[in-house]
């Protein structure tokens, strides 16, 4: 089967732009039982995958604090190009509320966290079939990859990571070797948070990233 491409940075990753709803609406109409609370952490489990993929990174402005567009009657607008400002506006009197705050706190952990390993920013397809493989975790529906060697000079021996799309805990196998746990639960950022060894139970709809 031939590449789809020959460069990762060819690959643009997102799961909200200009067009359709933003990430917050979308999963409010996918999930309209859901709390806030659920929500924040699809939105944040969703953020996780495409920021930790290989290729590039894209992401609408506002969705690092939840941003909304929501008509008059309560009503989520998917094509907001002639709506006024009172919708398309982002609302930055939101980042006054702790629960907003810590959406953009996990953004910005990560975004460190990617800049901080050269590994998740690999320039060949061929460095992606060298050094990256799937991880069997003992649970189906816990995907995980993990990332091996020295890649675009990345210091740590490897990288570890798995999400967790279930809405209950699920604990995984990991490979061999003591972990140091980075991205986990609502907590992102490349500072040591807690070691893990052969297994780690991972919080519903989260991400766990760590390093050895």
């Amino acid at each position: 089967m031939p590449d789809w491409c020959k460069n990762p940075s060819k690959c643009v990753n997102y799961v909200s732009c200009h067009d359709g709803y933003t990430l917050f609406d979308r999963i409010s109409t996918v999930f309209p039982k859901a709390d806030f609370s659920e929500k924040v952490r699809r939105n944040n489990l969703a953020a996780a995958v495409y920021m930790l993929s290989q290729g590039v990174p894209l992401f609408l402005a506002g969705e690092e604090m939840l941003r909304s567009k929501t008509n008059p009657d309560g009503t989520f607008e998917h094509n907001s190009y002639n709506s006024p400002d009172s919708v398309n506006s982002i609302k930055w009197k939101n980042l006054e509320k702790t629960e907003y705050q810590k959406v953009f706190e996990y953004y910005k952990g990560l975004i460190r966290f990617r800049k901080a390993h050269g590994a998740l920013r690999m320039k060949t397809a061929g460095d992606v079939y060298s050094h990256v493989g799937d991880v069997k975790t003992g649970e189906i529906n816990v995907p995980a990859f993990h990332i091996w060697g020295n890649v675009n000079g990345e210091t740590a021996e490897a990288i570890f990571i798995a999400f967790n799309a279930e809405d209950e805990e699920k604990e995984i196998y990991l490979p061999v070797g003591k972990w140091s746990v980075r991205v986990f639960d609502q907590t992102a950022g490349d500072e040591h948070l807690f070691f893990a060894e052969e297994k780690i139970k991972i919080p519903p709809l989260s991400a766990a990233v760590m390093i050895k």
